[in-house]
């Protein structure tokens, strides 16, 4: 008699639990798009981009590295680099910081 109140209290916990969850909202809509702009240089990184604050490497193609700079202004700036090429891309990726 006991056991079966002990089965019956947990089958109504686990139907508590499942009534109370409730789905979670969705993530905010991203403001605005992403936007890549003309690099001054191909030699050499504007100086305006502010420090180096981190290297990513792409797994697909190891000789592709991301160099990250944080402007003076808190975007963040992604330059594209081929280290085996020793080539800057032309465009770079600009993050706001709002």
């Amino acid at each position: 008699m006991a056991k079966k109140r002990i089965i019956a209290l947990c089958i109504l916990a686990i139907f508590l639990v499942i009534v109370s969850c409730k789905k979670v909202g969705q993530p905010p809509i991203p403001t605005g798009p992403l936007t890549y702009e003309t690099i001054k240089f191909t030699d050499a990184i504007p100086q305006d981009y502010g420090p180096l604050i981190s290297v990513t490497q792409n797994p697909q193609s190891p000789q592709l590295v991301r160099l990250w700079f944080q402007r003076s202004n808190g975007n963040i700036t992604a330059v594209f680099v081929d280290v085996d090429k020793g080539t800057i891309y032309e465009k770079a990726l600009t993050i706001p910081r709002k």
